[in-house]
C-alpha cells in the first residue's frame, strides 16, 4: 500500500489541552475525521477553534476507541491507566502514545506503554514525540537530515502507520529509537528535551523594569 493511497481515516484523540488538539487540529486540517473524547471528570472541552471543524465529533472514551481505525492518546501520564479501561476491546487496533514524560511533584510516575499494553493487551502501540516547536532551542540531526519525530516501540505495524498518517501532515524525516527495552531511554530523553525547552522559553520572556 502506498501513502497516496493511504487518504482518510477516523482517529480517536483522547485527552485534553495543547498536546491533544495540537494533534487534533493536524488530522483535522489532513481530512481525517476525528473523535474526540477526555475524561468524565475533565470538563475542558473542545476550544472554539477546534469546533468550527466539520470533520470533528465529540463522545464517549468507549465511543471514540470502538469508532477509530487508530487511537491517539495525549493526556496525562497519570490519567493513562484510567483512559485504557474505559478503551474496551482494542487489541486488534493501532494506539499512538503521545503523553508527555512531564510529572509534577504529587505524580506517581508511570510508564504509559506499559500500562496500557497491560490494560488492553493491545500488541500495536507506538510511542511519539514530535520534535516540532523546538527548533529555536535544538536542531536534532542525523547525518545531515533534520529529524522531525521519534518514535519507539515493538509494532512495525503502528510505526509504519504512524509515517504514514505524519507524511500527510507535512512531516517526512523520522528515527526509529527501537523497541520496547528502549523505552525507559526515549522517556528521559523526551525528559530531559522537554526539560531544556521550558527552561529555554522562560530566557526568552521580556524583562519588565522595575521602577526604584
Amino acid at each position: 500500500m502506498g501513502y497516496r493511497t493511504f487518504v482518510s481515516m477516523k482517529i480517536a484523540v483522547i485527552g485534553t489541552g495543547a498536546i491533544a488538539e495540537a494533534y487534533a487540529r493536524r488530522y483535522l486540517h489532513g481530512g481525517h475525521v476525528v473523535l474526540m473524547a477526555w475524561l468524565d471528570n475533565d470538563g475542558t472541552g473542545i476550544s472554539n477553534e477546534l469546533a468550527e471543524y466539520n470533520n470533528l465529533y465529540t463522545c464517549s472514551i468507549e465511543e471514540a476507541a470502538a469508532g477509530g481505525d487508530l487511537i491517539v492518546i495525549a493526556t496525562a501520564p497519570k490519567d493513562v491507566r484510567e483512559v485504557a479501561y474505559w478503551l474496551g476491546d482494542v487489541r486488534s487496533k493501532v494506539i499512538i502514545d503521545c503523553t508527555s514524560n512531564v510529572h509534577t511533584d504529587s505524580d506517581s510516575h508511570v510508564s504509559t506503554v506499559c500500562a496500557i499494553k497491560a490494560i488492553t493487551g493491545a500488541a500495536h502501540i507506538v510511542k511519539v514525540f514530535g520534535t516540532r516547536g523546538y527548533e529555536k532551542l535544538l536542531k536534532p540531526l542525523f547525518g545531515h537530515e533534520e529529524l522531525q519525530l521519534i518514535m519507539v516501540g515493538e509494532s512495525k505495524k503502528a510505526k509504519e502507520i504512524v509515517k504514514i498518517l505524519s507524511i500527510n501532515l507535512g512531516v517526512h524525516r523520522f528515527f526509529d529509537m527501537g523497541g520496547g527495552d528502549d523505552i525507559p531511554l526515549f522517556n528521559e530523553m523526551t525528559k530531559a528535551w522537554r526539560k531544556l525547552a521550558i527552561e529555554h522559553n522562560k530566557a526568552l520572556l521580556p524583562v519588565v523594569p522595575v521602577r526604584i
